[in-house]
C-alpha cells in the first residue's frame, strides 16, 4: 500500500508540475499568477474536455463548458456573496431570452432615472455564462449605479449562428423599449460584452444603429473582441498563439463551433486556405491588415468560396462585425475598445478601432502592453486587471 501511494503522489506531482511550467511571456503582467493558475486551468480543461469526448463521455465543448462551469462555481461558493450587497438581482426572460437583472437598491430609491447596461459574457459562444461573469456584473452596477442586464444566450455548437447573435438582439430590444419598468433612462443605455460577448456587443450596435423605431445605443464598450475569421496569421496569433489562455488552436474551434459545429476544417482555417485568393486580395484583407494597401474591391455575393458549410457567413458582420464596410460604420456610437499585447484577439480590437476613428467614430483605445485575454474578470486578483477596470469603469461613467 506505501508503494502505491508513493507512486500515486509521483504522478500527481509530475502531472502537476507539468501543468504549472507552462511558458510565460517575460513582460506579461504578473506571471506567477498566470503561469499557476491561468496556464494550469485552461490546459487541465482543455485536456480534461479532449480525454472525455475520447472515452464517450460528451464532446469536447460540452465537456469544456462542463469543467468550466464546475471550476467557476466552486470559485464563487468560496468567494460569497457579499458582492451583491445593495443590489437586486432577478433573473428573468427578455422576449424569450433568459437575463439577469441587477439594480442598484439606492439607485431605486433615488426616484431619478438611472443609466442601463446590456452586457454579454465571453466563453467563444460556447461556454461561460451570466453566473460565471456574475461577480463582474454585480461590480458594474454597484460602481456605476446603472441596471445591468446580463444576456444568457443560447450557446453553440447546439445552437450555431445566429441564435447567439439573434438572442442578443432580442433582449437588448426589449431593454431599450422596456427600460421605465426599471427606472431606466432609455437615452441612456449602453452596450457591452467580452471576448465573444464583445463580438456580439459589436454585430448588435451594427445592426441596431439602423432601427429608426429604437431609441439609440449611447456607447459600446468592447472588451479584448473577437471580430474576424479571414485570417488567423496576424501578428498576435504568430506570436502568442501558444498560450493557454486563448491559442490559435483554441479560438479556430470556438469559430467553427459557432458557424457550423464542424471541425473537420480546423487545419483549413488555420492556414488561412478558407477564403481563397479574391478574399486575399479584397477589401475585406485590408479591413484586418493595415499593409494591405492595394485591394481589389468585391461584392460579397460574387466570392467563390470553398467546399464548406456556411463559409460565406465569415463575411457576414453580424458574424465577424470587422467586415463591416466603412459606410456601416458611420454613425456608430462613441466606442470604448479594450486590447492586450499577450492575446491573439488583439489586432481584432485594435483595426476595429482604427477604422471606426477613420469613419468619424469617437474612440476610446485602452491597450495594455502586459495584459492577456481574459484577465479582467481577475479584477480583485491582478493589479493589473484592476487598474483595466478602473478606467473601463471611468469611460463608462462619463459616457452613459
Amino acid at each position: 500500500m506505501a508503494v502505491k501511494a508513493a507512486l500515486v503522489f509521483v504522478a500527481v506531482a509530475v502531472l502537476l508540475a507539468y501543468y504549472c511550467d507552462q511558458p510565460v511571456p517575460e513582460g506579461i503582467a504578473e506571471p506567477r499568477l498566470y503561469a499557476k493558475v491561468q496556464g494550469m486551468v485552461f490546459r487541465t480543461v482543455q485536456n480534461l474536455a479532449k480525454i472525455g469526448e475520447y472515452l464517450g463521455v460528451g464532446t469536447e465543448p460540452q465537456n469544456i463548458r462542463s469543467v468550466m462551469e464546475t471550476i467557476v462555481n466552486v470559485g464563487l461558493k468560496l468567494k460569497g456573496s457579499s458582492y451583491r450587497e445593495g443590489l437586486k438581482c432577478t433573473d428573468t426572460m427578455f422576449d424569450g431570452v433568459k437575463v439577469r437583472v441587477y439594480e442598484p437598491v439606492s439607485a431605486a430609491q433615488s426616484g431619478s432615472k438611472v443609466p442601463g447596461l446590456l452586457y454579454f459574457h465571453g466563453g467563444g459562444w460556447v461556454m461561460l455564462s451570466v453566473d460565471t461573469h456574475d461577480p463582474l456584473t454585480a461590480h458594474l452596477a454597484k460602481q456605476l449605479g446603472a441596471v445591468v442586464v446580463s444576456v444568457d444566450y443560447r450557446l453553440a455548437p447546439e445552437h450555431v449562428f445566429p441564435a447567439a447573435f439573434d438572442d442578443s438582439v432580442a433582449a437588448t430590444k426589449f431593454f431599450l423599449q422596456n427600460a421605465e419598468k426599471y427606472n431606466v433612462d432609455r437615452t441612456r443605455i449602453g452596450i457591452s460584452g467580452d471576448s465573444a460577448g464583445g463580438n456580439l456587443a459589436a454585430a448588435v450596435t451594427l445592426v441596431l444603429a439602423k432601427e429608426k423605431d429604437l431609441p439609440k445605443l449611447k456607447t459600446q464598450a468592447l472588451i479584448y473582441p473577437a471580430l474576424q475569421a479571414i485570417n488567423f496569421n496576424t501578428p498576435p496569433y504568430i506570436n502568442h498563439g501558444h498560450l493557454n489562455t486563448l491559442s490559435k488552436d483554441r479560438m479556430v474551434s470556438l469559430w467553427l463551433w459557432y458557424l457550423n459545429n464542424d471541425l473537420s476544417f480546423k487545419k483549413v482555417f488555420e492556414a488561412n486556405n478558407h477564403t481563397g485568393v479574391q478574399i486575399k486580395k479584397s477589401q475585406y484583407a485590408g479591413y484586418v491588415d493595415p499593409e494591405v494597401v492595394d485591394v481589389t474591391p468585391i461584392k460579397k455575393e460574387n466570392v467563390k468560396f470553398p467546399e464548406i458549410t456556411n463559409i460565406s457567413t465569415i463575411l457576414d458582420p453580424r458574424f465577424a462585425p470587422l467586415m463591416a464596410d466603412d459606410a456601416d460604420l458611420k454613425g456608430l456610437p462613441p466606442t470604448y475598445v479594450m486590447t492586450c499585447e499577450y492575446d491573439v484577439l488583439r489586432d481584432d480590437g485594435v483595426m476595429y478601432a482604427r477604422r471606426l476613428g477613420k469613419t468619424g467614430v469617437k474612440v476610446n483605445h485602452d491597450h495594455y502592453e502586459h495584459g492577456f485575454h481574459g484577465f479582467l474578470n481577475s479584477f480583485d486578483d491582478y493589479e493589473l486587471a484592476g487598474i483595466a477596470m478602473q478606467n473601463y469603469l471611468t469611460y463608462l461613467r462619463k459616457n452613459l
